[in-house]
């Protein structure tokens, strides 16, 4: 007979922290901030950085394959409580963002070349725009140009 689990399991009374190849067993901190003050306690590398540099990860199943997940300050009391024991927390290092360059944007493509890549005719009608002559004007008959006139009188 199946048995199934009627409470949650109780929260974890170490977790691990891994910092590159080095391994630590922590108490599991609910704070945020807590848990970064031991990262920097127990990973002497660490002392240095900017603490809105290091970044706590954990590893998830996302749609059936393994990934690596970032744990934001905001989750991380619920994160931690729900791990079990000796379950692995990685810490990093992120990116410093360079201050003395402009924030990077898309790249825009030249605006001819897109152009006329995207809006390009069909080939059979196919013309150089200074090559092509105007559409001639068609004729009106009287009566096609009294009705003109009133709409141009009247809109």
């Amino acid at each position: 007979m199946a048995s199934y689990r009627t409470c949650s399991p109780a929260p974890a009374d170490i977790i691990t922290y891994r910092f590159r190849t080095n391994l630590v067993y922590v108490k599991p901190e609910l704070d945020y901030e807590v848990a970064l003050d031991v990262a920097q306690k127990e990973f002497a590398q660490l002392v240095e950085v900017d603490r809105h540099r290091i970044v706590f990860t954990t590893q998830a199943t996302v749609a059936g394959i393994r990934t690596s997940v970032r744990i934001s300050a905001s989750a991380w009391a619920s994160t931690v409580s729900r791990m079990l024991r000796g379950e692995v927390i990685d810490v990093e290092i992120a990116e410093a963002k360079k201050e003395d360059e402009p924030p990077q944007y898309l790249e825009v493509p030249e605006a001819k070349e897109d152009y006329a890549r995207c809006y390009r005719s069909a080939p059979s009608s196919r013309s150089n725009s200074r090559t092509r002559q105007s559409s001639p004007t068609p004729s009106l008959n009287s009566g096609e140009k009294s009705r003109r006139t009133w709409f141009t009188r009247h809109f």
